[in-house]
């Protein structure tokens, strides 16, 4: 009897397509499950709830805002400084800076994917991939439209523009926010292309507080709304709907690497949500678009020495080679000046509450040494010193950012008065800043083995808060003799001794590390 070489073949016509297979997986899903018709009526009514709360919030804020800038919206600030930005300009850099954070969020999220399980039991089998990814891009469609539109009126209503001019600037901002969309999803596809994307829109929402900037010192305070015209509006609905078209036509491109990187990008952000963990949030998105593309030259470090400066140079250098971390740098530096045209934010509690969100945030920025050896704890073992030293040395870095935040921000104080004595407070602060990114990079995950308090997302650590809060806390409470010296107006020498020994505690306690047993 011979034997001949034989070959499994599959019928075609059995194949299942993307949208069969995902609703064969529904209804498994489904049979599988025990919620009833109640149980979907509760969930149903849980969503409509919390959307309108959460609509509620938002337009109470963008009211609250609006009164306040309508109450006191001088033509000079108080102290003589320079022009206050009006509606028209407050609108165009709020608007611009929410559509740049919407594309760079979207491509980095996806911004369409088939989830975890769909990666490992959909993407392996033949069907297509319109079919598998179609949810994914309607969600990722309407997301786009309705976050550009809601948010583009949202701001033009806090901004202080009228109904009429805040619906025309909606209307504009759902087209742009559909029209980035789409552009996030056309780059998907290429990891180079979504790198460069992810930067660009990083570097755009910084050097949106940079334009404020230079029409301040240039003293144009009033620009047109952001509200374009019904043909511009059309034309940009025309464009959008045409890349939409484009886009969904090339979903067939999308292959099973970029699939596997968009899931464990989307579980990673979710798990750092759900656990109030804004170390490991901030983790997944810089590594959605930290892709490196070039090769850059080696660095010599001549000048490094000793294990201190080793530490400090590797921590400049990981700065120096991040275009996103430095234009971000850059942007708060310049937004800790603008912002103080805002009425509430020039003085006080207000400026107190700005320069302290504004430096522990540059701080933050520098720290990506310590929070790196916090995710690897082989490289602060490579480094011959204590950890008591190591983690003083990962302070340096976050300090200078910090200091270049800060000075910047207590600059017009200091020309206002003619006391330089702010600029001392401002550095003294800005070592506290450090010490409080430190802190924070070092601080322990929350503990999952622990009770878990029940939450409609699932279940979370009871001492997630507590996690949280370290960082923020040292950076809050180390700053308290520049918010005493905000509130009384001047910068006499016991605020400044009072700020040395509060960056010396700070110094101390991030830096404290407990002994293992």
């Amino acid at each position: 009897m011979a034997h001949g070489p034989s070959a499994l073949r599959s019928d075609p016509d059995e194949l299942l397509t993307g949208r069969e297979l995902r609703r064969l997986t529904a209804r498994a899903a489904a049979a599988r499950a025990d919620a009833g018709p109640g149980e979907i009526v509760v969930d149903v009514a849980y969503a409509v709830v919390s959307v309108a709360l959460a609509t509620g919030w938002v337009v109470g804020l963008a009211s609250m805002l609006r009164s306040t800038l309508a109450t006191t919206v001088p033509t000079t600030v108080p102290t003589g400084g320079p022009p206050v930005l009006g509606p028209g300009a407050l609108q165009a850099l709020g608007t611009t800076a929410l559509l740049a954070f919407l594309t760079g969020t979207a491509v980095r999220l996806g911004p369409v994917g088939a989830g975890g399980g769909g990666v490992r039991w959909w993407v392996p089998t033949p069907a297509d991939r319109r079919g598998l990814l179609s949810p994914s891009f309607g969600r990722a469609v309407v997301l786009g439209a309705v976050l550009g539109t809601l948010g583009s009126a949202v701001v033009a209503v806090a901004a202080g523009l009228d109904a009429l001019p805040a619906l025309r600037a909606g209307a504009t901002g759902g087209a742009l926010g559909l029209l980035l969309v789409a552009v996030a999803g056309l780059a998907q596809p290429s990891a180079r292309a979504a790198g460069l994307l992810a930067r660009a829109s990083d570097v755009a929402v910084a050097a949106v507080p940079v334009a404020g900037l230079a029409l301040v010192v240039a003293g144009r305070s009033g620009l047109p709304s952001l509200d374009a015209p019904l043909v511009v509006v059309l034309g940009l609905l025309v464009v959008a709907a045409l890349l939409v078209l484009r886009w969904w036509r090339g979903l067939e491109s999308l292959g099973a690497t970029v699939l596997r990187a968009q899931s464990a990008v989307a579980d990673q952000v979710g798990g750092a949500v759900l656990s109030f963990d804004t170390r490991d949030l901030g983790r997944a998105l810089r590594r959605a678009g930290a892709a490196r593309f070039r090769v850059r030259r080696p660095r010599r470090f001549a000048a490094v020495r000793g294990p201190v400066g080793a530490v400090v140079a590797a921590d400049l250098v990981l700065l120096g080679r991040s275009p996103s971390a430095l234009a971000q740098l850059v942007g708060l530096a310049a937004l800790s000046v603008v912002a103080q045209q805002v009425p509430g934010l020039g003085s006080g509690f207000g400026l107190f509450v700005l320069l302290v969100a504004a430096g522990l945030g540059a701080a933050v920025l520098g720290a990506e040494g310590a929070r790196t050896a916090e995710m690897a704890p082989v490289v602060d073992a490579l480094v011959p010193l204590r950890a008591r030293w190591t983690r003083l040395a990962r302070g340096v870095v976050p300090t200078l950012t910090a200091t270049a935040c800060l000075a910047a921000g207590t600059a017009p104080l200091a020309v206002a008065t003619g006391d330089a004595r702010w600029l001392a407070v401002a550095v003294l602060t800005a070592v506290v800043q450090g010490a409080a990114a430190v802190r924070s990079a070092y601080r322990e995950p929350p503990d999952w083995g622990g009770p878990l308090l029940a939450t409609p997302s699932g279940g979370l650590p009871t001492g997630a808060a507590a996690v949280l809060r370290k960082g923020p806390d040292v950076a809050v409470l180390g700053a308290v003799p520049l918010g005493v010296a905000l509130l009384v107006g001047t910068a006499g020498w016991g605020v400044v001794a009072a700020q040395a020994l509060a960056a010396v505690v700070g110094v101390a306690v991030a830096t404290r590390v407990r002994a293992v047993r």
